[in-house]
């Protein structure tokens, strides 16, 4: 299983932004493990926007959404459903701006089959990423 992290990265005037970190595996014999890569940020309008989304995957991973704030000091471990369903809408949002296609993508992603959303981040990991996500963007976006 692959394992996900998600941090809290406070701002200004006790807000905070999410950052999301795909851990990397053990390799064997090796005393530890390289350090975890980070996939996406989420601030903003966007983050707001998100929030529900956001609260059913820590409710998933059993941690109390209330939790969730600026003080947050140790990172969310997140399971690899979790974590690849958040890598997908993390880099999916990041650019975007328009409040109507963030809630049409975010309902769309959150609506994926575990092996969907799989398909999708194997192609915006491993394959051709711009084209990858313009296509979930199309896909999703004017839903």
């Amino acid at each position: 299983m692959q394992e996900f992290q998600l941090r809290v990265v406070p701002t200004d005037n006790n807000n905070f932004a999410l950052e999301l970190y795909q851990c990397a595996y053990k390799k064997a014999g090796e005393k530890k493990r390289a350090a975890a890569k980070r996939i996406g940020r989420l601030k903003g309008n966007a983050l707001v926007q998100t929030k529900q989304a956001i609260y059913n995957c820590l409710k998933g991973n059993n941690y109390d959404p209330k939790t969730l704030s600026h003080s947050r000091q140790s990172p969310y471990v997140l399971d690899e459903e979790s974590g690849v369903n958040l890598a997908l809408l993390f880099q999916v949002l990041q650019p975007l701006s328009k409040p109507e296609r963030i809630a049409n993508i975010t309902a769309g992603i959150t609506a994926m089959s575990n092996e969907e959303s799989h398909y999708w981040f194997s192609k915006v990991s491993n394959g051709r990423r711009s084209a990858a996500l313009k296509a979930i963007r199309v896909l999703l976006g004017d839903s």
